[in-house]
């Protein structure tokens, strides 16, 4: 039986393949657990960073219309604990577009941390052209990388953007030629990332991801709050020493 997520190993980067060329990676049900299965793993192992991409000539189409079985609402809820944990998640994610990114595809692409994507590439919420709204947490991933405006824009008209677009706006972090080489910058990428400490890392992004939404000042206390945790860690003593002793930090993620 064909798996619907695959994973290899890049070295320290895991990366995870949506596997249905076929349906051009289209969310089911069952690539939902197989995705939360292997995150499972990933969160607990060795790897370093992770990187997400597609099968085929799509990184992922949106939902599988032909599975409309079921409470919306419970797949819903589903796909935001999926989204909210990919935002979350302990490592560096990277999203590899390879091709289409659209609806709950583009969705999943933007909960990652960076995306990278192959210049053919086009990205979008077509929902409004079905009567329907994004509703895998593009209302609200979308606005905080591009904006309201510029957000509502793609969101209301439905039509797709070029990756080269895409990087103009702060959708994609960065465009690639070749689909070949999508995949190998998407590792580089997170790999670059992700070599330092992992409480450090986590401190960053957790301060960028919520003090978004604080007062500047609540904003700046969990800066503080933050910064005095990290600075008390064995990572942060070993970085001082190591640029006392001119030498690269061993980092040992506490």
């Amino acid at each position: 039986m064909q798996e619907v997520v695959t994973r290899e190993d890049h070295g320290a980067c895991v990366v995870l393949t949506l596997n249905r060329p076929e349906a051009l990676n289209s969310v089911t049900d069952g690539l939902l657990e197989a995705l939360e299965q292997h995150l499972d793993v990933i969160e607990k192992d060795v790897s370093r960073a992770l990187v997400i991409t597609g099968q085929g000539r799509a990184f992922c189409a949106g939902s599988d219309l032909n599975e409309r079985d079921g409470d919306p609402a419970v797949r819903m809820a589903r796909v935001h604990r999926l989204v909210e944990r990919l935002a979350t998640f302990p490592k560096i994610s990277v999203a590899a577009l390879n091709g289409f990114a659209l609806g709950g595809g583009l969705e999943i692409a933007m909960a990652c941390t960076f995306r990278v994507a192959v210049a053919t590439a086009k990205l979008g919420l077509p929902e409004i052209k079905l009567g329907l709204i994004p509703v895998y947490g593009g209302t609200q991933l979308l606005p905080r990388l591009i904006g309201q405006s510029r957000a509502l824009q793609m969101m209301l008209s439905g039509e797709p953007v070029s990756a080269e677009h895409g990087e103009r706006i702060g959708l994609v972090d960065r465009v690639v030629s070749d689909g070949d080489d999508v995949l190998q910058q998407a590792c580089a990428m997170a790999l670059a990332h992700g070599q330092y400490s992992l409480p450090a890392q986590q401190a960053i992004r957790r301060a960028v991801r919520e003090g978004a939404d604080l007062l500047l000042s609540d904003a700046l206390r969990l800066e503080r709050e933050l910064g005095q945790v990290v600075s008390s860690s064995e990572d942060a003593q070993e970085g001082l020493l190591a640029f006392v002793e001119k030498r690269k930090p061993v980092f040992k993620d506490r």
